[in-house]
């Protein structure tokens, strides 16, 4: 059984043709508003899902392990959350990356809070845990 979600924040480290290359405003209001509109989409709904807002911290945090250019999760991160994504296009699509974990969705399994075998659900689950 599951909780309401806790206020998580979204860590994207974005591979965009050079070491870690910073979002713009606009970017980090899409990032947190399509995080909001799919986690308002937990099925079943959560009983008191808290919106997402964006922390300069937790940025400050991934961008400096994203300059490291490690493919990989940041084994430092303690609770934080942490999504990746990559693109070989220039510029960075944030709606891609937010449809493409979300779109995991369609392999976790609510009743026994496992992914199907062979399938990646963890970007789906990871804005949304107890």
């Amino acid at each position: 059984m599951h909780g309401p979600c806790s206020p998580l924040f979204l860590l994207l480290l974005a591979a965009t043709g050079g070491p870690a290359g910073a979002l713009t405003d606009d970017e980090k209001h899409m990032m947190v508003e399509l995080h909001n509109l799919y986690r308002a989409q937990v099925a079943p709904p959560a009983a008191d899902m808290l919106q997402m807002r964006w922390d300069e911290e937790l940025a400050a945090f991934a961008k400096a392990y994203a300059r490291q250019c490690v493919w990989g999760h940041n084994k430092e991160r303690g609770r934080r959350g942490e999504n990746l994504f990559a693109i070989t296009e220039e510029g960075l699509d944030v709606p891609l990356a937010m449809e493409e974990w979300h779109h995991e969705r369609e392999h976790y399994n609510l009743s026994t809070a496992t992914c199907a075998q062979g399938q990646m659900c963890g970007h789906y689950t990871q804005p949304c845990v107890k």
